[in-house]
Order: C-alpha cells, then structure tokens, then sequence
C-alpha cells in the first residue's frame, strides 16, 4: 500500500509541482510576514533596528562553552539568525519587543508549508482526474480543509518566535498568547504543551493526506459515476 501511495504521490507531484511550490512557498512568507505585521500592529510600532547574527561565532562559543552535547546542541538550535524589533529609547535602549528568525522553527513552517502544498495539489488532481464528485465528497473535503486549517494553525501557533519583555525575554511561541490577552502566568504555564500541539499538527496532517491518497486511489479505479 505504501508503494502504491508514494506512486501515486509522485504523479501528483509531477502534474502539479507549480501548484505544490506556489502553496508551500506562500504560506511560509506570509506566516512570516504576517507576524511581523501582526506584531506590529499590536504594539503599535514600527521596528527601528534589525541584526544579522554572526551564528558562526556564536556557534563556536557554544561549542568552547558548553561541556554537555546534548546541552550544546539544546541552545544551538534557539540561536536567532535574523531579529529586529523596537528598542525604547525611553527604556535605556532595551528592546520591548523583537521578532526573530529561528532556524529549527523555519524548518516546522516549511515542512508544513509543504504539507498544505502536497494537500493543495491532491485535491486538484482529483478533481481533474474524475468527472464526478458527489455530495458527499463534498462533505469529506470540507472535512479535509478544517483539518488542514486546523494543523496549520497549530504550527502557526507554536512556531511564533517573539519575545517581549512583558511576558518573556527569550523567544517563544507563548507570547503569541499574552499579545491575544491571555494572562502571562497561564501563557507560561501552557508552554510545555508546544511538543503536544506540533506532534499533533503532523498528526492531522499526516492523516488527512492518507485519506485523500486512498480517496483519489479509489476514484482512479472506479468507474467516473461513482467516483
């Protein structure tokens, strides 16, 4: 069955890549341009600085520094390449906010950018490959889309890399929910469940593209009235 998915996968890939790279490229730039703009109009400002880290300097100082792999590793990864964001001249030049650009939380959008890409391009296929979608197809992909959205959001969600000094000084998705008026002590309190919300994320998605393949498979094999 695995073969016959990844089959079926490439084929849709190949009829529709322009489909698939147009979704996953957009939506990992306007996640990324839409929290900035977000966090902009929440505070009401426009950023007045922006840094490109030397994350290779930093990288080795991490590396001089840090005795333990595991723990080496574990701040590497939070390294921001890119930050920008308002420093208050009135507040001895600290920045009150900054929005940053985190490798790892990069990779989780495009993955899912991808995802959505695939997702976009099953349901054009399927809709160009079979004469005949009835009702309750209809239904099912309405279904589909919720369930794409929803792990979207999730992503979205738990992959925000803001800090503000209200809430938090060191980048996390968390002060995504203080800017949406969640109290800070509860918004802390929910952060561990991050892990859970993305490994659940790739779980819809994963889901949702295994009923589309063995829907699109079945469409494929059936004559068009009842596909």
């Amino acid at each position: 069955m695995m073969a016959r998915y990844r089959q079926l996968t490439w084929r849709v890939v190949r009829a529709h890549w322009a489909l698939l790279l147009l979704v996953s490229g957009g939506f990992f730039a306007l996640y990324y341009l839409g929290l900035l703009l977000v966090t902009m109009v929440r505070f009401g400002e426009i950023p007045n600085y922006l840094i490109f880290h030397d994350v290779i300097h930093v990288y080795r100082l991490i590396w001089e520094g840090t005795p333990s792999i595991t723990d080496m590793v574990s701040i590497a990864v939070d390294e921001a390449w890119i930050e920008t964001g308002y420093k208050d001249p009135e507040y001895y030049g600290v920045a009150t906010w900054s929005y940053m650009l985190i490798p790892p939380k990069m990779l989780l959008v495009l993955v899912m950018g991808v995802l959505l890409g695939l997702f976009a391009a099953l349901q054009a296929y399927r809709r160009k490959s079979t004469a005949c979608v009835v009702a309750s197809s209809s239904v099912r992909d309405r279904g589909l889309i919720a369930a794409a959205g929803l792990s979207s959001a999730f992503i979205a969600l738990t992959s925000a890399t803001l800090t503000w000094v209200v809430c938090c000084a060191t980048p996390t998705w968390i002060v995504a929910l203080t800017m949406l008026g969640m109290s800070a002590s509860l918004a802390l309190w929910l952060e561990p469940a991050g892990i859970v919300l993305r490994i659940a994320a790739f779980a819809i998605m994963t889901g949702v593209l295994v009923v589309q393949l063995r829907s699109l498979e079945r469409a494929l094999t059936q004559p068009a009235s009842l596909a």
